[in-house]
């Protein structure tokens, strides 16, 4: 209630400042004849700041503007993550996971808990942005849910002075969903400050995020269920003895069962609660050492990073499904690991006009990972803790060849255990004037996320230390090619060696799938995966035609004959929509309408385990070879969407 109360408070203040400006205005203009008024409101035009004038900064260098155009890229991004889910699969309910349609393993990052399935909500610090704005500025998301709920994401920032910025930001959403034991709900609290110092030598960026997400899990439908989902059949109605009720013409009394229709009338594998509760504070403070004034340029630029963040993740089953086979103790089951992660980093950053962009950085890095220990009944042979530290060097530099920019990393941690290494170049530039391109080659090597190397649970088969895991290399490489938005073509490719995954260990051959659901932690060499993505848009008139296909080819070593394939994609992904698009009512409104068809062939999708958040390899169940429908209809007025 009190972070509702400040945001409610900035965002009145703001809408206060406004109303006064406008107020004055008015009275001047009442006050003066029609001459000087058209003469005044032609001055005050160019008094109305400009949309470059709102910035919005990231860590990783990337500055944008808050774009309130209405385009079918938007409309891709309605969606509970404000991405494109092109190569996502949502679940059945909002705010819960996402399935992948494809892999993009160019996008490294440190090792970290795991638990996965959680984190495509999470807000990490790399998605926080620190505002700059001429005026204060809001924004509101808002949509509508499956069943007795909404998403509301509103965001106020203001800036106190010209050099002091302050942003405030809640996410709260609560869908109860069409199945059984399916409900989510989640707040996610952000706030975020930038400061730079009138001779702008020294800045600062610092943010906060609370988050809360919180799903009840179901594990998917029985067995029975799904025959009834999938096919809703008629069935034969028995009398009170559990014989078939003849009719008069010899036939027997069928009734329509519509179980498709009513989701909520189908049974499910569980009824248990899941959650990830975090904390995260960050902070950027850097320095101009060195200016350069002929240039007007900072030639020496020193920087310290500091990030603490505490995660929470908990599982609870009240009614202690077997669905994960055998239990310890006959307790609640009531599984939680405790993760926190402090991050040192001092950054020197020298940037001169014939050397391009040079950074320098050391970084220091702590892990820890405990799990509860249901007062020492857990096996004592395996740890309840893990703890590692890493140190980190990196080197980037960044040049300009004409209209080509080249980018070099180099990354190398000291330690053999949380490693985490990198040496990539990427060149990007343009061929011809809207001909753009991008190459990227890189060699990568990073630790799996700690959940591999640890688990502790109630249930027997969940419990598993592996410290001698190896450590996952990908040789990748990437091109994209790019006319306008008229066709934008890109590959992608990776040889991947010690891929690690979770292996489901339930056999399909005695049925023991549609009573239980158990993992292992396996690795795997010599995957080699590669994608080809094709991205079009034509415009005829007021009609637009936009498609995105990808092709997807997986080749990957088997240990004997009968091994399962672990790195498991469609071979074809496509998404076709046909819009119309026109301003009404005199140019005051423009929509847009039309329909998207999005298809995949099928594939032995991963299944989602409630217990460990993750995705699961399995190889008995196909899904896709469907088509799906969407209708939509945009419009825009002025600024709102």
């Amino acid at each position: 209630m009190h972070k509702f109360f400040l945001v409610i408070s900035f965002f009145l203040c703001s809408i206060i400042v406004f109303g006064q400006s406008r107020t004055n205005l008015d009275s001047k203009l009442e006050e003066k004849p029609l001459e000087e008024r058209e003469a005044i409101i032609e001055e005050t035009k160019d008094t109305i700041p400009k949309i470059d004038e709102y910035k919005i900064y990231y860590i990783d260098g990337r500055i944008e503007s808050p774009d309130t155009s209405l385009t079918i890229f938007k409309d891709y991004k309605f969606n509970f993550i404000r991405k494109d889910l092109f190569e996502l699969l949502p679940f059945s309910n909002t705010a819960h996971t996402y399935n992948k349609l494809a892999y993009n393993f160019i996008d490294n990052k440190l090792p970290d808990v795991g638990a996965r399935g959680k984190h495509f909500l999470y807000f990490e610090k790399e998605d926080i942005g620190y505002y700059k704005v001429a005026t204060p500025f809001t924004e509101i998301f808002a949509k509508s849910t499956f069943e007795q709920g909404q998403i509301l994401d509103f965001l106020v920032s203001v800036n106190l002075n010209p050099n002091y910025n302050f942003t405030l930001a809640h996410k709260g959403y609560k869908s109860l969903g069409k199945y059984v034991s399916n409900r989510s709900r989640g707040n996610q609290f952000r706030l975020s400050s930038h400061f730079n110092s009138k001779n702008n030598f020294t800045s600062w960026k610092f943010h906060f995020t609370s988050q809360n997400i919180f799903n009840k899990e179901n594990g998917g439908l029985t067995p029975d269920d799904i025959y009834f989902f999938e096919q809703a059949p008629e069935y034969f109605v028995l009398d009170e003895f559990g014989n078939q009720i003849e009719l008069e013409d010899g036939s027997f009394e069928m009734i329509y069962y519509d179980g498709y229709l009513d989701r909520s009338r189908l049974s499910t594998m569980l009824i248990s609660e899941s959650s990830l509760y975090s904390k995260r504070f960050f902070s950027d403070i850097s320095r101009t050492l060195f200016f350069d004034k002929k240039n007007k340029n900072k030639l020496l630029e020193v920087s310290y990073r500091f990030t603490h963040e505490y995660k929470k993740i908990n599982y609870r089953d009240n009614i202690k499904a077997r669905m994960f086979d055998d239990l310890i103790s006959d307790q609640l089951i009531n599984d939680e690991s405790r993760y926190l992660k402090e991050e040192n980093e001092i950054i020197f950053n020298l940037n001169t006009i014939k050397l391009g962009n040079l950074s320098l950085a050391v970084n220091n890095i702590n892990w820890e990972n405990q799990f509860n220990n249901y007062e020492s009944i857990l096996d004592e042979s395996i740890p309840l803790q893990i703890n590692y530290d890493q140190f980190l060097t990196s080197l980037n530099w960044k040049i300009n060849f004409g209209n080509n920019l080249i980018d070099i990393d180099f990354i190398n941690s000291q330690k053999d255990q949380m490693i985490f290494k990198q040496q990539s170049i990427k060149i990007d530039g343009n061929i011809l004037k809207d001909l753009d391109y991008s190459f990227n080659i890189g060699l990568y090597e990073r630790s799996p996320n700690m959940n591999f190397y640890l688990n502790r649970s109630l249930y027997k088969n969940y419990n598993w230390y592996n410290p001698d895991l190896k450590s996952i290399k990908n040789l990748s490489g990437s091109f994209k090619i790019a006319y306008k938005e008229i066709i934008k073509v890109s590959a992608n490719y990776n040889q991947i060696d010690n891929y690690t995954f979770f292996r489901e260990t339930a056999n399909a051959l005695t049925n023991e799938i549609d009573k239980k659901r158990i993992v292992r932690v396996e690795q795997r060499d010599s995957i080699n995966y590669l994608n080809i993505k094709l991205e079009s848009k034509i415009d005829i008139g007021k009609f637009s035609f936009i498609n995105t296909g990808m092709y997807q080819e997986v080749e990957q070593s088997y240990d004997q004959i009968n091994d399962l394939s672990t790195l498991n994609v469609p071979e074809w992904i496509t998404r076709n929509t046909i819009m119309y698009s026109d301003n009404i009512f005199n140019n005051s409104l423009f929509i847009q309408t039309g329909i998207t068809f999005n298809y995949f062939t099928k594939f032995y999708a991963d299944y989602y385990n409630p217990l460990i958040s993750e995705f699961v390899i399995q190889n008995y169940k196909q899904i896709g070879d469907y088509p799906r429908f969407d209708f939509f209809f945009n419009a825009k007025i002025q600024q709102t969407r």
